[in-house]
């Protein structure tokens, strides 16, 4: 299967294990990739490493095909609409289905269900590969399962998903652990 992401001897301060051994490792379709590690290992900073949001200091990344990135930080206008929010999804994806009720504002909904909506603009189809930060931390049972289906059908049609995570991930390939 074709690599999708490559790192070779990474090193960078916000990733502690990296100051005394370089990171390297691969990612290649089908596979979904799970970071493990305590607050503050750096997960997230090497998600966005990945994502190209915050420059590498020493070694290389190179991610060979189009993604999505789903931080942990929210970034929602919380005054928007979930129509406003749905046309940006639709914009991005063609498609965005949702059961929340489309004039009220993002403010007024659950961390989970903002959380359901961003997922949206993150698992879209046409991304061989998906970076996810903390993509279960505020979802229930069922969106969780959702979620899972969603990465097992990606996974099955090549794609490949790295995510970090404190929680169990059932479809877990290989585990990086930053600890």
């Amino acid at each position: 299967m074709t690599i999708l992401i490559d790192i070779q001897a990474l090193q960078h301060n916000y990733i502690a294990t990296t100051k005394t051994h370089p990171l390297s490792f691969s990612v290649k379709g089908n596979e979904c990739v799970v970071l493990r590690g305590h607050n503050g290992a750096g997960k997230s900073t090497l998600l966005r490493l990945i994502a190209g949001i915050i420059p590498v200091e020493q070694g290389a990344i190179t991610v060979s095909v189009p993604f999505s990135y789903l931080g942990a930080e929210f970034g929602l206008k919380e005054s928007a609409t979930v129509l406003s929010y749905q046309r940006f999804i639709i914009a991005l994806n063609g498609a965005c289905t949702t059961t929340l009720p489309r004039h009220r504002p993002l403010h007024s909904f659950s961390s989970g269900q903002k959380l359901s909506l961003r997922l949206q603009s993150a698992l879209r189809p046409d991304r061989k590969l998906w970076i996810l930060d903390e993509p279960t931390r505020f979802l229930d049972k069922t969106a969780t399962q959702h979620l899972w289906d969603c990465i097992t059908l990606h996974n099955e049609q090549g794609g490949a998903t790295i995510i970090a995570s404190h929680d169990d991930v059932p479809i877990t390939h290989r585990i990086i652990s930053l600890t």
